[in-house]
């Protein structure tokens, strides 16, 4: 979130966030910029005007996944001085021409937000070399297509170590927008996590069926509050998320923010978020691009990278009970050493 004051989970101090158009990108036309030549070996030129396009399937202000790439790339455009744009793409039928259109348009980097993106971008990249391609939160790096894996699960698996101590008797909710496997694992961590501290806490497993359904989201908080008793929440649901904030919040339940720093929304019930900065991840690729080594290869974007990380809430400063923090940082070392799989049920 643009402007907003952050307590890094475990940097003492205050980190501040710092901090341009969306539509459909236009074809190009002949009094458009004309596409970057392609150097003999075919990838992007490392000194051209960086010129960043994205595509993402949500909206821009969904409090989660989407505004989460929206506001890192104003923040390229603030930074580094590129050009930014941005098309809101909620329909797969359009991916292929879309990514077509501003890569002839001469953008230096396309951006393809979410897996979805991925079958679309590795069939249109081929046909220009010149411009280099990215889809975030994939694995299947190819034929011209870098990938950022964001590996979100080692910080929930951190948050389910906080809630344990919060909420020591369980049980917690775990609720998703739809069955991702990116979003199972989040969950699965976070409820990892948890069992690390209590091998036996209770947790229950729901997914809303829409990422902007507030009302569904709502719904399905509040059943879980009501009849599983359960006195934490972990969410990966975007701008549903509001829903179960408001349901959270009726009955003094935590809830757990997750992909953008989610603590203001609702500061006296959010302990913490799961976030991503997507910006650093988006410059690991331009600063490859600028040296001329961009490749289509997998960008792991995790705790050890600093693309991902838990955040505190400040407002719930003295609210943490003895040896909760200590355990979250322990947890921390241990996942960035590679002493815990946090996606290896306890």
């Amino acid at each position: 979130m643009t402007g907003r004051r952050r307590l890094s989970f475990f940097v003492v101090g205050l980190a501040i966030t710092l901090g341009h158009g969306c539509d459909r990108p236009a074809a190009p036309t002949a009094s458009q910029p004309a596409p970057h030549t392609a150097p003999a070996d075919g990838t992007p030129q490392p000194n051209a005007t960086l010129r960043v396009a994205l595509l993402h399937p949500g909206r821009e202000n969904d409090g989660g996944w989407n505004e989460l790439a929206v506001t890192a790339l104003k923040r390229l455009h603030d930074r580094m001085g590129a050009t930014v744009r941005h098309t809101y793409a909620p329909n797969k039928s359009t991916y292929k021409s879309d990514l077509r259109d501003y890569a002839a348009q001469g953008y230096t980097l396309v951006v393809g937000h979410g897996s979805e993106f991925v079958k679309s971008a590795r069939e249109v990249a081929p046909g220009f070399p010149g411009t280099a391609f990215l889809v975030t939160g994939s694995a299947d790096a190819g034929d011209g297509v870098a990938t950022l894996d964001f590996r979100l699960w080692e910080a929930t698996y951190i948050c389910g170590v906080l809630a344990a101590h919060l909420a020591p008797d369980g049980p917690a909710g775990l609720i998703g927008g739809q069955d991702f496997v990116t979003v199972r694992k989040t969950m699965d961590a976070f409820a990892n996590g948890a069992r690390s501290v209590k091998p036996d806490y209770p947790t229950f497993a729901q997914y809303v069926g829409s990422w902007d359904d507030v009302a569904r989201a709502e719904q399905t908080a509040r059943a879980q509050i009501e009849t599983r008793k359960v006195k934490a929440i972990f969410q990966n649901t975007d701008a549903a998320a509001r829903g179960i904030f408001a349901a959270a919040n009726e009955s003094g339940v935590l809830v757990f923010g997750c992909n953008s720093n989610q603590n203001a929304l609702s500061p006296g019930i959010i302990p913490a978020s799961a976030v991503i900065h997507m910006e650093r991840g988006f410059e690991l690729v331009l600063a490859d691009i600028r040296r001329g080594e961009f490749s289509p290869k997998v960008y792991v974007c995790d705790l050890k990278s600093g693309v991902v990380d838990v955040e505190l809430n400040p407002s719930f400063s003295d609210r943490w009970p003895a040896g909760a923090i200590e355990a979250g940082k322990r947890a921390r070392s241990a996942i960035i050493a590679e002493q815990i799989d946090v996606l290896a049920r306890n």
